[in-house]
């Protein structure tokens, strides 16, 4: 897949623009989304076509509702969701930047974006994908919208609803699922494993101490965010998967007890939350590597115990449960 960001769209005409045509921003590439992706790159198969789908850097709700917290999370990064995209055979990327776009109306996109720059033979969107700037002297362009404007020489496939167990598979609810830690939920509507990736950091040292070593990693920004928690998991390391036990939080017993560290650097604010990862059956030194973390399942709620004796016991159990764990 070849990936265009920011593209000088008066000048992309090297390219075959007979295109198959997917729109949207896509956060999560979810089960929905890619019946979407897919449907364009059929289309583009059967017909001798190329597939693209046409996505924003940034969430185009977030520069809309800047103000709207909710609207700033993602599910995952940019890098991610392309990668994702690459994967079901789509031949373009373009990313454009929705604030050079978000004061045209649905009719000025359509046309002088859309249909002059790609050509596009299908335009394929979700039910629910609206586009132009909302006043009211504009038509609002949705599904209805491009199903009328056909005659600008495209033909446009509207994917309908996709529920699964009663639940319409939408990045909002992916994303109301991982903050109340319905982490199977929020898998099955994803179709894979919630992830992030990181780089390996240096932490405070305590669980080395205390005998399970662990890989942490800081959050990623704007990427939503579990409750704190100790979950089943996964590390993927060069290509390797291996099953591991996650801890999300700051650590509130260490906090309280943090003088059994006095004798060096914690390396930290101990109030900044952390992503701590015990890989299983690991014993490599990976500070300052990559490595991606999957959330499997929650186990428990972020605790503080009375001593670092019963924390330690509390671990030891969590690992056991972990590896016990059927995956």
């Amino acid at each position: 897949m070849e990936i265009l960001k920011k593209p000088v769209l008066n000048q992309i005409g090297y390219l075959n623009r007979n295109l198959s045509l997917a729109l949207g921003f896509f956060d999560g590439v979810h089960l929905a989304h890619r019946e979407i992706l897919t449907t364009a790159v059929n289309f583009a198969k059967k017909n001798g076509l190329k597939s693209a789908v046409i996505t924003f850097e940034k969430s185009p709700g977030a520069i809309i509702n800047p103000s709207d917290e909710n609207k700033s999370r993602t599910l995952q990064t940019l890098e991610d969701r392309l990668f994702l995209m690459e994967t079901l055979g789509l031949d373009f990327a373009f990313v454009l930047n929705f604030e050079d776009f978000k004061h045209l109306s649905a009719k000025e996109y359509l046309e002088n974006v859309l249909i002059k720059n790609f050509s596009p033979k299908y335009i394929v969107t979700g039910f629910n994908h609206t586009f132009g700037a909302r006043c009211p002297d504009y038509e609002q362009g949705n599904s209805e919208f491009l199903r009328a404007h056909q005659n600008l020489g495209y033909k446009y496939i509207e994917i309908e609803k996709m529920r699964l167990n009663n639940t319409l598979v939408s990045s909002t609810n992916i994303k109301k699922f991982i903050e109340k830690a319905y982490i199977k939920e929020a898998n099955a509507l994803l179709g894979y494993d919630f992830n992030i990736e990181g780089t390996v950091v240096s932490g405070m040292g305590l669980a080395r101490k205390l005998g399970f070593k662990t890989a942490n990693l800081n959050w990623p920004k704007n990427i939503v965010k579990p409750p704190y928690g100790v979950y089943f998991g996964a590390v993927e390391y060069r290509g390797e998967k291996y099953r591991c036990l996650l801890n999300w939080g700051v650590k509130p017993t260490v906090n309280r007890t943090v003088s059994i560290n006095a004798e060096g650097d914690l390396g930290q604010n101990p109030m900044t939350p952390v992503l701590e990862a015990h890989i299983l059956d690991f014993n490599q030194d990976i500070y300052g590597e990559n490595i991606r973390v999957f959330f499997k399942l929650p186990l428990r709620e972020e605790k503080k115990f009375s001593n670092i004796e019963e924390l330690k016991f509390q671990i030891a159990d969590d690992i056991k449960k972990c590896m016990d764990y059927n995956y």
